[in-house]
């Protein structure tokens, strides 16, 4: 009869993924999941397979865990929505720094691995479509209040740019006067669409 497993493996994939996005794929060893999670090495192997198949649940936790919650929040309005979206990462930088400072985790995985991990551009095709269409959904909802008025697709793609620049800034360690510099120049843009 199989012992069943003395640890929760929710909380452990949580772990592994804050190990992840803090230090890296290459930089992360086993040794150090092992440290993270409290798991032995073995019992991390049996639960969850390989380094690479860990990375894989990881991701899985962030875009379910992480990314949901953001784009919901931005879904539930117009632009209000996405205005406070990008004001959030100022928030963040002022108030919870060493978080603000990881990043996102599959932009960090992506400029990592997306040369060498053929399943990474997939990926990250698919979080950067997540993030679309949720700005798609705030900007639609805005249109119809008479907030803004069309393209949409363009400025879709214009908050994309500025979710995924600003998360590459926090992580290359922009300080707190030039993520205020960043969101306030994007809010600017956003404001510029607004009819009301």
């Amino acid at each position: 009869m199989a012992r069943a497993r003395e640890f929760d493996t929710d909380k452990a994939i949580e772990e592994i993924a804050q190990r992840f996005w803090a230090d890296g794929y290459e930089a992360t060893g086993i040794a150090d999941l092992v440290e993270a999670t409290g798991v032995g090495r073995a019992s991390l192997y049996g639960a969850f397979g390989s380094k690479r198949e860990m990375l894989m649940l990881a991701i899985d936790w962030y875009m379910t865990e992480r990314l949901e919650r953001m784009a919901s929040a931005v879904e539930k309005g117009g632009l209000d929505a996405a205005i406070g979206f990008l004001e959030n990462f100022t928030f963040a930088r002022t108030n919870i720094p060493e978080n603000a400072a990881l990043g996102c985790m599959v932009v960090n995985m992506t400029a990592e691995l997306a040369m060498t991990d053929p399943e990474m551009p997939e990926l990250a095709g698919a979080y950067r479509e997540r993030l679309r269409r949720a700005f798609a959904i705030a900007f639609t909802n805005a249109e119809l209040k008479g907030e803004i008025s069309g393209p949409i697709e363009q400025k879709v793609e214009i908050a994309t740019l500025m979710t995924l620049g600003l998360f590459v800034a926090l992580r290359g360690g922009a300080d707190l006067e030039e993520v205020t510099k960043l969101v306030n120049s994007g809010v600017g843009v956003l404001e510029t669409w607004r009819l009301t």
